[in-house]
């Protein structure tokens, strides 16, 4: 059975995930005996409170399905029923983070503009802000009572540490391309 070079996906950590997917392929062998169970295959997208059975950007083969949701084996090796909205349907390339910046010294600004870098070749940009910035930004620039920003980012400090695991978990439950803006240079 080919599944084509799609299944082959390089993560953050330089691993190929087609060996994952040959796992569980092998799993679905032992589960079923010796014939190979085929199914639709489906992408995750995010892994909400499933972290133990998924990785985004993992493809995986539906065991079984009901109307919200499909039976698959998860990277925990194990059957599990997981909500449609976790994935979409197909052998799709979810691009991933790769690297971000700072475009403003987080110091000087209160609203502090990072870019996005992501497997694709794509980048995007947000604002990143603390709740103590925001306030002063409040008192120091705002004519207007409040504000409405899509791609601004709160964190508790504005460490690499701490803003690099708030765009993590963005990025894993599929909030990333939702708090951020293409970037058009």
């Amino acid at each position: 059975m080919d599944f084509g070079e799609g299944f082959q996906q390089t993560t953050p950590d330089g691993v190929h995930e087609y060996r994952n997917v040959m796992r569980n392929l092998s799993k679905l062998n032992r589960v079923h005996g010796s014939e190979l169970m085929e199914g639709p295959i489906i992408t995750c997208m995010s892994i909400g409170v499933y972290a133990h059975a998924l990785r985004r950007g993992n493809k995986y083969i539906v065991k079984n399905e009901d109307r919200d949701k499909y039976r698959i084996i998860g990277n925990h090796g194990k059957a599990v029923w997981i909500s449609k909205a976790f994935f979409i349907e197909g052998n799709i390339e979810v691009p991933y983070l790769e690297t971000w910046k700072f475009e403003d010294d987080p110091k000087e600004f209160d609203l502090v503009e990072v870019t996005l870098t992501f497997s694709d070749g794509s980048e995007r940009w947000s604002l990143v802000t603390t709740p103590q910035k925001l306030v002063n930004y409040f008192k120091k620039e705002m004519e207007s009572p409040g504000f409405n920003i899509k791609h601004l980012i709160i964190t508790k400090t504005m460490d690499h540490d701490d803003i690099e695991k708030t765009l993590k978990y963005l990025e894993v439950n599929d909030g990333l391309t939702e708090a951020s803006k293409p970037l058009e240079r």
